[in-house]
């Protein structure tokens, strides 16, 4: 079990053989970096960077290196209901199965995909409020991926601080930056699951 020593987390493992970046013409620059906003998914592959910047939400990443194509959902709520029946990541009852059917995993290739979790802060000084909600993400989480029995490879969660978590498609690493601390509380302690899940 790895434990999180820094602002910064990360891991890295070289891309996938045969996996071929998008094709992007000579004097055309792309911009690779896609922003997940809340309520989100995005599927990813190739040189493309999904990242989310997380407060009380939750970011729920899905790296599949066997296909190599990588997911994001961006959760505000732990549940709910969508009146339009489409799949979205507003919730986290909703997101964890829209990013599995996002990603076309199949029940028995669970176990090929690695999940990050990220998210979950207290932001605000308030009496309950977005502390319930955070706290409640973060169960909904692992009750969703848990029932599925998929399993956690690194999460970092809690506390008083945003997180921005990035996903690149093309290394199939994933990166947890704090970016705001409002209390020195410490942030609920990251758990990675193998050897080298933290750098």
């Amino acid at each position: 079990m790895n434990r999180m020593t820094g602002a910064t987390l990360a891991r890295t493992q070289p891309m996938m053989p045969g996996l071929v970046p998008r094709y992007v013409p000579d004097g055309c620059a792309r911009d690779a970096r896609r922003h997940v906003w809340t309520g989100q998914i995005e599927v990813g592959r190739g040189g493309d960077v999904l990242t989310a910047l997380l407060g009380s939400c939750v970011g729920i990443g899905m790296i599949w290196r066997a296909r190599g194509v990588c997911a994001l959902a961006h959760c505000l709520l732990p549940e709910g209901v969508l009146d339009n029946g489409m799949h979205s990541a507003r919730y986290v009852s909703t997101a964890v199965p829209a990013l599995l059917a996002a990603l076309g995993v199949r029940r028995e290739q669970y176990d090929e995909v690695e999940i990050v979790i990220a998210g979950g802060a207290r932001m605000l000084r308030l009496p309950g409020g977005d502390a319930a909600v955070g706290c409640r993400n973060i169960l909904a989480a692992h009750a969703q991926l848990g029932s599925r029995g998929l399993q956690v490879a690194f999460e970092d969660v809690g506390g008083h601080q945003g997180r921005r978590l990035s996903i690149d498609c093309a290394a199939m690493s994933y990166k947890i930056e704090r970016v705001a601390q409002t209390d020195p509380a410490p942030a609920r302690r990251a758990v990675g699951l193998g050897a080298g899940a933290a750098v």
